[in-house]
């Protein structure tokens, strides 16, 4: 039964399985076989069929599994309107954004303070220039050496 189950597992390939888990899944199959059927002669037939439906169905449960999680459970927009922002901008959120940009300014180079203040006006930057902009505002919010 060991050549079926090498076989099998190469073609279907199961990602948290490993051959220990292949040889045992057939151990158990062949002991559910050989419990109900006293035939001998099909066997290796039988064996062979419910062990590659067993596998499909292992396979078939881990991709369900996967798919579960992918799925955005939404939210009830009157239980949270409390939170969520109308447009209105709170005292809160203006002192913590005046304190974050003035974070932001003080560790920008005289540059890109100027591309800051330029971007914050609403006049147009390059790509390149808004890229580097937020690529130094990234490394400035998200620093490592902080602890």
């Amino acid at each position: 039964m060991n050549p079926i189950v090498m076989k099998l597992m190469k073609q279907i390939r199961i990602r948290t399985w490993k051959i220990e888990d292949y040889l045992q899944e057939g151990m158990i199959i062949l002991h559910l076989l050989l419990e109900e059927q006293s035939d001998g002669q099909k066997l290796h037939t039988k064996f062979k069929v419910k062990y590659h439906q067993r596998l499909i169905d292992e396979l078939r449960r881990s991709y369900a599994k996967k798919r579960s999680h992918d799925h955005f459970i939404g939210l009830d927009v009157y239980e949270c309107s409390d939170w969520i922002n109308s447009g209105d901008t709170s005292p809160d959120n203006e002192v913590v954004f005046n304190h974050l940009l003035a974070e932001v300014y003080e560790g920008l180079s005289a540059h890109y303070q100027d591309l800051l203040l330029r971007q914050m006006r609403g006049e147009e930057l390059t790509r390149m220039e808004r890229y580097r902009l937020r690529e130094k505002i990234k490394a400035i919010l998200f620093s490592e050496d902080e602890e």
